[in-house]
């Protein structure tokens, strides 16, 4: 049997097809490209250094070993391990996980994921969404401004990633490195002077996340909320009542946005911000079983209609909702003499155990003692 490979080389042994096919579906590993990378919002990116949008769906992908390459990767993913990477410009769309980079140097990153971890990295530029704090360690030189590339479906893959476009916190980086926040290995580029035009390698669009200033988001490390992020609080806001016993309450014209704030809960501030809310909740309409989003039970098999069974007629009881339980009862008849019992050894009976009667003992007759003659009567009358 043979097995055909997406790039059509073809293997006789299956395991060894299989890794191949990964290494060619997930992975972009030893490219070498003798000409410097191809400059951002160009279009000479070699379409082998391309994953197109919706050919990765979810799946971890690494970078290894690359020098002066152009690599894009513009999907959703899970965790992607980049390692020792030279002079290349790397384009990574939607990572739910982490994106760890290691040993890399005189690079540029436009990437967005959940969290940025770097380790024995120099000289590199990070255009950056990241949904946590990033994190760099041993690392020097290091560049962070907001996210800036843009394609078409590039939101959708960001949705799928679990990550909220408006909530970017490029610039809360934490430096293992550095015990006395100095921030001797890391800046800022917060003047757009200072940034590269839009990254749009699939042809110009509209970047879907904003440019968030820093400190226009509360850190979770500071709000203390754990949740990953958090919103800076309005100044100005109707203030709920409470109750004796500690409860807030609110008006139905209240929103979840400004109920969270009152309540401390950033991270839901937040997330009903980013989504466009703030104003009042109006009531949803009831929803109808359709086909349609949310009802699980649209599609199924309806009950069999069955044929109504009659009830027996209930007995009259004093349980429950029975009207007749306090009819008049009906005329007890006679009771009957129970006979006397027998004494015996079952059950009840209190004379079971007493002592039995004596039984007569019987006397032996001798058969051996000779018995004596009737005594003689007096002689017959004379016969006449």
């Amino acid at each position: 049997m043979s097995f055909k490979a997406s790039d059509g080389t073809v293997f006789t042994d299956r395991q060894k097809w299989r890794l191949y096919e990964f290494e060619l579906m997930y992975t972009f590993k030893n490219i070498s490209v003798p000409a410097s990378p191809a400059a951002p919002g160009t279009m000479s990116v070699p379409p082998e250094h391309t994953k197109l949008p919706n050919t990765i769906d979810g799946q971890p992908f690494d970078i290894a070993d690359c020098t002066n390459a152009t690599l894009l990767v513009l999907d959703n993913t899970d965790q992607v391990q980049i390692d020792n990477v030279v002079g290349s410009r790397i384009f990574v769309a939607a990572s739910s996980e982490s994106i760890f980079v290691r040993d890399c140097k005189d690079c540029t990153f436009v990437v967005a994921c959940k969290q940025l971890r770097t380790r024995d990295c120099t000289n590199c530029t990070f255009y950056l969404y990241s949904k946590t704090e990033p994190i760099i360690e041993t690392s020097s030189g290091m560049r962070f401004a907001p996210f800036n590339g843009a394609y078409k479906g590039h939101k959708e893959a960001m949705l799928r990633a679990n990550l909220i476009p408006e909530h970017n916190l490029w610039f809360a980086v934490f430096d293992f490195n550095d015990d006395a926040k100095t921030g001797k290995n890391w800046k800022l580029l917060e003047n757009e002077s200072e940034w590269e035009p839009c990254w749009c390698p699939l042809g110009d669009f509209v970047n879907c996340c904003p440019k968030v200033t820093k400190g226009s988001i509360a850190l979770p490390s500071q709000s203390g909320d754990g949740m990953g992020g958090g919103v800076t609080l309005p100044t100005t806001q109707a203030a709920p009542s409470t109750g004796s016993g500690g409860m807030m309450s609110f008006g139905f014209d209240t929103s979840l946005h400004d109920a969270a704030v009152a309540t401390g809960d950033a991270f839901v501030a937040q997330e009903v911000a980013a989504s466009g809310g703030g104003g009042a909740v109006p009531k949803p309409p009831e929803k109808k079983k359709s086909g349609i989003g949310w009802n699980p039970g649209a599609f199924a098999e309806p009950a069999e209609v069955t044929a109504p069974v009659a009830e027996k007629p209930k007995k009259k009881s004093g349980v429950g909702w029975n009207p007749g339980a306090f009819a008049e009862p009906a005329v007890a008849a006679a009771p009957v003499a129970e006979k006397p019992k027998k004494k015996s050894g079952v059950g009840w009976n209190p004379g079971a155990f007493a002592e039995p009667a004596p039984e007569a003992v019987p006397v032996a007759v001798p058969t051996n003692i000779a018995t004596a003659p009737p005594a003689a009567g007096p002689p017959p009358p004379p016969v006449a």
